[in-house]
């Protein structure tokens, strides 16, 4: 920052160094000039004068005096060339359309400023009309503005040379005056620094910026705690749910190995061992799909187009045994929509949809799979008429492991973790998960896909749970 002060002071001293500079000379050119005529024309009005008090001859003295830089002509009354102080009269051309000669002729003065091809140079010209009726003129070399220039230019250099130093002196203090308080400014305390006004934007929008980092950082060890806690649960919640069945498995292996199991009863243990690693095998597939969803793996992100309704049937009928030893019946209805995404994820999502709304129903209850378009995008609905879930619950049913009654959880079955794929599904292609339930009522689960969905930028699926009313 000090350079770059130092650099527009030079600047700016400079330029203003070079604009007085242009308007002195321009001042004083003018000033020159004028005096400088003034004087000439003081000076043909003497010797218009002495010529006519002495005559011509005494011309031939003036116009040889070194110290006077005058040429002298006489131009006679037809215009032509009696005397010239530098040139030979008779050489000359006649000079009655000469502007100061005419003027003189006419009124008895004139005056002009041209180039004399005589000369080689710019000259000012002042002529008086004498008593004989000739006319008397006198010119001498313009004093230039270049002239001037160079006259001027060794105390120009030196005023110069004074700019710059005194310039980068005064830039050097108000750098130091503009930097150091800046400079003193306490990032994490700005406002205990004393700055003048100017710097209380800058200080304001430190503190703004300390507050909203403050609040991030907040927030940060407020998600890194939820997190934590979280993964504490999760890891409990693994560590027992795979603890229940690895008990029984190993309970019912070690009573067959001991030999204490009746022949006709063999094949209910090892039923009971078969169910039970089944368990657990569904369990460690679920936490794997949740684990390929977190990390976004993709050999089951691969998108591509998905018939919502083609799926919902292929999962109706992978889980028609289920629904009809519960006697519970499922119906699909709705159009074929199709949504750009991953076959695997969206088949796991209605799958465990579909199953939970037969897990949690009443014998002989109904399952009412719906698909259709609202405008906005293609939607799946699965409403249920069966146990519903209670007010309080609501909010927590999409946690990994929830179960509203734990209890009932190992005759109902399940891992706990399928409302958990749902969102963690829903959260990819960029759906919203609306949940509807009523204890006692059913439940009613829908799944809204935008016209053009994705989860590259989708971290979590917006999700919403309400109580129906009471009809």
């Amino acid at each position: 920052m000090k350079v770059k002060v130092l650099q527009n002071v030079f600047i700016v001293a400079v330029a203003v160094f070079v604009i007085t500079t242009m308007v002195a000379l321009f001042i004083e050119y003018r000033y020159v000039s004028s005096e400088q005529e003034k004087e000439f024309r003081e000076q043909a009005e003497y010797m218009s004068d002495l010529i006519s008090a002495s005559g011509t001859d005494v011309l031939k003295k003036v116009g040889s005096t070194e110290d006077i830089r005058l040429r002298v002509t006489v131009v006679s009354v037809d215009g032509t060339v009696a005397y010239d102080s530098q040139e030979d009269a008779a050489k000359l051309p006649n000079h009655a359309d000469h502007e100061e000669v005419a003027e003189a002729f006419k009124d008895g003065k004139g005056e002009s400023k041209r180039y004399s091809e005589t000369l080689g140079r710019t000259t000012y010209n002042y002529a008086v009309k004498l008593a004989d009726g000739r006319v008397l003129r006198v010119s001498q070399e313009c004093f230039t503005v270049w002239q001037l220039t160079i006259r001027l230019l060794y105390p120009m250099a030196i005023m110069l040379v004074l700019v710059l130093v005194f310039s980068g002196v005064i830039a050097a203090r108000i750098s130091r005056k503009v930097t150091e308080p800046i400079n003193a400014i306490d990032p994490a305390n700005p406002e205990l620094r004393d700055a003048y006004p100017e710097l209380q934007p800058l200080i304001r929008r430190i503190q703004a910026q300390n507050r909203q980092l403050y609040e991030q950082m907040n927030e940060l060890k407020e998600e890194h705690k939820k997190q934590d806690t979280m993964r504490r649960e999760f890891t409990a919640n693994v560590s027992h749910e795979l603890k229940t069945p690895l008990t029984s498995i190993s309970g019912y292996a070690e009573i067959l190995g001991a030999g204490m199991v009746e022949e006709k009863d063999v094949t209910r243990f090892a039923g009971k061992i078969h169910d039970e690693a089944q368990r657990l095998i569904t369990l460690v597939g679920d936490i794997i799909k949740l684990s390929q969803l977190d990390d976004k793996d993709e050999a089951i992100l691969a998108s591509e187009p998905v018939d919502l309704y083609h799926v919902s049937e292929e999962m109706m009928s992978v889980l028609s045994d289920a629904a009809a030893a519960k006697h519970v019946n499922v119906f699909l209805s709705g159009t074929h929509e199709v949504v750009p995404g991953s076959p695997q994820i969206i088949g796991e999502m209605v799958y465990n949809l579909i199953d939970n709304a037969i897990k949690y129903n009443n014998e002989n209850g109904r399952v009412q799979v719906t698909v259709e378009n609202d405008g906005d995008g293609a939607i799946l609905i699965v409403h249920d008429n069966g146990i519903g879930i209670p007010r309080a619950e609501l909010p927590r049913v999409f946690e990994r492991f929830y179960r509203v009654d734990k209890s009932h959880s190992k005759e109902i079955g399940g891992t706990g973790l399928g409302l958990s794929i749902v969102k963690h599904g829903a959260a990819f292609h960029g759906a919203t998960v609306q949940l509807d339930s009523e204890l006692g009522m059913g439940t009613k689960i829908t799944l809204r896909f935008p016209k053009k969905a994705s989860g590259d930028n989708a971290d979590s699926a917006e999700v919403t749970a309400e109580q129906p009313e009471t009809t």
